[in-house]
């Protein structure tokens, strides 16, 4: 308990879940109340990690969309050859 005393007040969301894990199966029947609150914290923790991550996913996505697709579209699209002027309608001789 000391330790998720230290940890509760900034709880990074893998730790503390797991140690709410592990002190719930510690008190077991002995305090089916204190197990119950213990394993409800974890799993709220774990919901709002794995909500925080998807939301972080998205954003990243949005901004990568915005910025002009994937670095790998953008190489791709690139050529080493000179273009040709015969082909270019801007270059046209008149």
């Amino acid at each position: 308990r000391e330790a998720l005393a230290w940890i509760g007040h900034f709880p990074p969301g893998s730790l503390y879940g797991q140690l709410c894990q592990l002190l719930a199966l510690a008190l077991g029947d002995r305090d089916p109340l204190g197990t119950a609150g213990l394993l409800a914290e974890s799993l709220g923790v774990t919901a709002r990690h794995q909500l925080l991550a998807t939301v972080h996913a998205r954003a990243r996505k949005k901004r990568k969309a915005a910025a002009g697709g994937d670095v790998s579209e953008q190489l791709q699209s690139l050529s080493l050859q000179e273009p040709d002027p015969s082909q270019d309608p801007s270059h046209s001789h008149s």
